[in-house]
């Protein structure tokens, strides 16, 4: 019998520790994006080659929501389960009569609430700079839930494998942060020379960016259908590992 009022708690719980430290999960990367706005939006001409009638600044701002969506998605999980680890609390975390599916929903449902809301207040921040056209307002909120889903997931496969912050901050810095950066944030996939746009396909954070951008603008770079299919397929297969992590007690248990 599912523990609604336990998964509840916990995702009271997890949502309470973000939003009583808003200025740093909320404002902070919000304003952050906006100095990516203003230095690269600003100082580039306001068309670019090769992305036709559309200007540079709404190329930037889908990819900017979507980095919002990502960081924070994925901190939430990783840094909670690392403090409860300096805090003393995985015994308790095991221990609370909920099922290991019930605890994944209450960290990923948490997770994918501040992602959500740091990508919401930084397209209400961006929208006073640029006027975006809305091809698709489905596939935008289709596409921001299934990032913040796979990066929820990926907070929690990291926040169970690491077993120290300094863990967590180098899969940021060294995975996350490139394969963000050399996603196609602030450039074009095709505008790279082939040896680089080959290895590009291989990230999945392109094909998020690709469906992000196309609900906003329009402008596609890969097929809708092979983007969704991508990014459905990780998400399913991150949350399959983070489920057996959990269930099994990997790394949890000592």
């Amino acid at each position: 019998m599912a523990n609604l009022i336990g998964t509840y708690t916990l995702f009271k719980r997890e949502t309470q520790r973000f939003l009583k430290v808003y200025k740093q999960t909320i404002i902070a990367p919000v304003m952050s994006n906006l100095l990516f706005l203003a230095i690269f939006g600003l100082s580039v001409r306001r068309s670019v080659d090769g992305l036709g009638d559309l200007t540079y600044m709404e190329f930037l701002v889908p990819g900017l929501i979507l980095m919002g969506i990502v960081n924070n998605a994925f901190q939430n999980p990783s840094s909670s389960l690392i403090i409860m680890r300096y805090q003393g609390l995985i015994e308790n975390l095991m221990t609370i009569p909920i099922k290991a599916s019930e605890k994944l929903i209450g960290f990923v449902a948490s997770a994918v609430l501040r992602g959500l809301l740091v990508g919401t207040v930084t397209y209400l921040t961006a929208i006073f700079f640029v006027d975006l056209a809305y091809t698709s307002i489905p596939i935008i909120m289709a596409t921001a839930i299934l990032v913040a889903l796979f990066f929820a997931f990926l907070g929690v496969i990291v926040g169970i494998w690491a077993n120290e912050m300094d863990k967590v901050a180098a899969i940021q810095t060294f995975v996350l942060m490139p394969m963000t950066f050399l996603g196609g944030v602030f450039y074009s996939i095709q505008a790279l020379p082939s040896f680089f746009g080959t290895i590009s396909k291989f990230n999945p954070i392109v094909y998020m960016i690709n469906l992000l951008r196309y609900g906003f603008t329009g402008y596609q770079e890969f097929s809708i259908l092979l983007s969704f299919g991508v990014v459905g397929t990780v998400t399913i297969v991150a949350g399959i590992i983070s489920y057996l992590m959990l269930r099994s007690g990997y790394r949890l248990q000592d």
